[in-house]
C-alpha cells in the first residue's frame, strides 16, 4: 500500500495545484483529504492539507513541488495534529527540510518555462501512464482540445479529471477521481478507436463454425 500512494499522491498533488492556478484555497478540503494516508512505519502524509498551503508567493514551480513531496512523508511528532493546523508555510517547510533533502535535480519536477496547460497535461501522463503500465500522450478533452481554463483544463464541477490520451495510435477515454481508496484512474477504449479492430472471422465465431462430422457413404443407405 505504501508503494501504491507514493505512485500516485505526487503527480495528482501537482495536478490539482496546477489546475488551481497558485489558489490552493478554492480545492474542496473534501477532495484533497484523499491524499490523507498513515504509513506502515507510522509516518503521515500532510499532502491532505493542499488548500491550507501558504507563503509561497515568492517560490518557483519546482520549490512548491519539492515542498508538496516532503510534506508526503512526515513524522507524526515533529507537527500538531492535522485539524489542529490552520496553515502550512511552504517557505517554512524548504527551511525546516532542506538540510535532509534530496538533490532536487533527482526529482523529476516540471520544467519552470511550461505553461499550466503542459503541466497539467504532464501530471496527468505520469498519473495515467503508472496505472496503465506503459507511457501514455497526446492528454485532450473529448472534444480534442487541450487543456485551457475554458475547458477548466480538464476538471469536471466535480474535481474529476477527465479527458482523453493516445497510446499505439489508439485513443482511450480516462477519468482521474478519488474514491474511499485514495486516487483511482480508469480508462476504456474511445468509441472511435473500435472502428480499427478488425471483424471476428467466422472460424473464430462458435455460432458460425460447422462441427458436423462429414461420414463417407460405404454404398447403402
Amino acid at each position: 500500500m505504501d508503494s501504491s500512494y507514493q505512485a500516485k499522491y505526487l503527480s495528482m498533488a501537482r495536478l490539482l495545484w496546477d489546475a488551481s492556478q497558485g489558489n490552493p484555497e478554492g480545492i474542496p478540503s473534501e477532495y484533497a483529504e484523499n491524499f490523507n494516508y498513515t504509513y506502515s512505519d507510522g509516518d503521515i502524509s500532510l499532502v491532505g492539507l493542499l488548500p491550507k498551503f501558504e507563503s509561497y508567493s515568492e517560490m518557483e514551480d519546482f520549490e512548491i513541488y519539492e515542498a508538496i513531496e516532503m510534506l508526503g512523508k512526515v513524522r507524526p511528532e515533529d507537527w500538531p495534529a492535522a485539524e489542529d493546523i490552520s496553515g502550512i508555510s511552504l517557505e517554512e517547510v524548504l527551511r525546516i527540510y532542506d538540510e535532509d533533502a534530496t538533490d532536487p535535480e533527482g526529482y523529476n519536477f516540471v520544467e519552470d518555462n511550461l505553461s499550466t496547460a503542459d503541466r497539467v497535461e504532464k501530471s496527468l501522463i505520469e498519473v495515467i501512464s503508472s496505472v496503465f503500465g506503459d507511457k501514455v500522450s497526446t492528454i485532450r478533452s473529448e472534444k480534442g482540445y487541450y487543456a485551457n481554463p475554458k475547458n477548466n483544463f480538464l476538471q469536471e464541477d466535480d474535481g474529476t479529471f477527465a479527458g482523453t490520451f493516445m497510446y499505439d495510435d489508439n485513443k482511450f477515454i480516462f477519468e482521474v477521481f478519488p474514491d474511499e481508496s485514495g486516487w483511482s484512474v480508469t480508462y476504456r477504449l474511445h468509441w472511435d478507436a473500435l472502428d480499427k479492430i478488425p471483424p471476428i472471422s467466422d472460424s473464430d465465431n462458435p455460432k458460425k463454425t460447422n462441427y458436423t462430422r462429414q461420414i463417407r457413404n460405404r454404398g447403402w443407405k
